[in-house]
């Protein structure tokens, strides 16, 4: 049995292209759970020949609270358990090859690679800019990764890695061993858009068995700007969310890639304002707020 749990808020058109899409996957879903924190109410199409939907409406606007309303919805005896964004579309055999994967693999996770169908730019893993990043802790070359700093590293395709690679996070959309992650929840800390809580919940997910990432199976992202954090509040989330990251990776009370990060962080910001002046104040000040919301312990229970 696969249950799919999908949260959304404002995104009418995509979730419905969404929802007609998994009408057509080569998979039987059981339940697709609709968790949606929009202004008004969606009135979406039940008229579906192979899914039916659990519509719920909710006043939380958080991407991780949401999941864990869908999460408390699924029937117990599910084996498996997707999380899907709104702006996604997945080919038709997208969760027969993550099921197959997990099963070859006895993971308890899988995830494919979400490819963006707006931004065509390639990650690089080379040059100046990249190596002052990796020296603040900003990035890697090694792909599914959670660096000290609470970083986490995107697996890109490429030609020198094929199939299923072993990796410490997976995107907000995998799939998962229902039965073995059931008790598990994304932060309640995290609000709006929830940057990096698939993180947190893929480190908590790691300690009852190994995560895997599948570089054939591609799952189409549009990036819908409906909703998206502006800079100042991604840049606040950036700081704050990866403090809690950071926390879960380290018992010590000092994180020095926490602060290094930070400081690297900055020191390209500002370096940048020369070329993007508004966009690097707004980040700036959102990181500044970020650093405050941890010092004055806001929302830190």
């Amino acid at each position: 049995m696969l249950a799919v749990v999908i949260p959304t808020r404002n995104r009418k058109l995509e979730l419905n292209s969404l929802l007609n899409r998994l009408d057509k996957i080569n998979t039987a879903i059981n339940q697709v759970i609709v968790i949606d924190s929009s202004d008004n109410l969606i009135d979406l199409n039940h008229n579906y020949v192979n899914i039916k939907i659990e519509y719920y409406h909710t006043n939380i606007k958080s991407a991780a609270i949401q999941r864990n309303i869908g999460m408390s919805k699924v029937n117990d005896k599910s084996k498996y358990l997707a999380f899907l964004d709104d702006d996604v579309l997945p080919d038709p055999d997208y969760f027969k090859q993550l099921i197959s994967v997990l099963n070859k693999k006895g993971a308890i996770g899988v995830s494919g690679l979400a490819v963006s169908t707006t931004n065509t730019s390639n990650r690089k893993s080379h040059g100046l800019a990249f190596n002052l990043k990796r020296i603040f802790m900003l990035d890697s070359k090694k792909g599914g990764n959670v660096l000290r700093s609470g970083v986490n590293i995107p697996v890109i395709k490429n030609r020198n890695i094929n199939g299923a690679i072993h990796a410490y996070w997976l995107i907000g959309c995998a799939l998962w061993d229902f039965q073995k992650i059931r008790n598990i929840r994304f932060d309640h800390r995290f609000y709006g858009q929830s940057l990096g809580e698939d993180v947190l919940f893929s480190l908590q997910a790691s300690k009852l068995g190994n995560l895997f990432v599948d570089t054939e199976t591609i799952l189409s992202h549009s990036e819908s700007l409906i909703n998206r954090p502006n800079y100042f509040t991604f840049n606040r989330m950036w700081v704050r969310n990866r403090y809690y990251i950071v926390k879960k990776l380290s018992n010590r009370k000092f994180y020095p890639g926490f602060h290094w990060c930070n400081l690297g962080k900055t020191i390209i910001l500002v370096i940048s304002v020369f070329r993007y002046p508004k966009r690097s104040i707004t980040s700036l000040l959102g990181m500044a707020v970020g650093i405050y919301d941890l010092v004055v312990g806001k929302n830190d229970n």
